[in-house]
């Protein structure tokens, strides 16, 4: 039940961040569709490596996968009939926001520990319901 609310708020968040407008646009599904998979890859690594918040893993999670985004505007700026597009990059950090978010309402839920051995390695998953 928990979950299925925490799911309801994170698609009411991907539906005020994102116009339906900018949805006609394939780049721009694009932009958001990475910007989503490297801002959950950033709040995953951080869950796992440090002892940030939620709130602080979500907000960097968000910067660090919007970088490549940041890094491809730049990089378009530098072409010949080319721009920074502010409209791509504000994509870029709303995807990467619904990554993270959405990243850290699973890790909460799965809890791993990895034991090693000489012979043999043990990975444990506990999933909360």
């Amino acid at each position: 039940m928990k979950f299925s609310m925490q799911f309801n708020c994170v698609v009411l968040i991907i539906l005020l961040l994102m116009p339906a407008t900018s949805f006609a646009a394939s780049n721009d599904i694009l932009h958001f569709g990475f910007s989503t998979v490297f801002g959950a890859a950033s709040e995953t690594v951080l869950h796992y490596k440090t002892d940030i918040n939620d709130a602080g893993r979500i907000m960097l999670g968000t910067v660090l996968g919007s970088l490549p985004g940041l890094a491809k505007e730049i990089s378009d700026s530098t072409e010949e009939d080319n721009h920074f597009s502010g409209s791509q990059m504000a994509i870029d950090v709303a995807g990467a926001f619904v990554g993270a978010v959405i990243a850290d309402l699973i890790n909460n839920k799965i809890k791993m520990r990895i034991e090693t051995s000489k012979k043999s390695t043990v990975v444990s998953l506990l999933v909360e319901f």
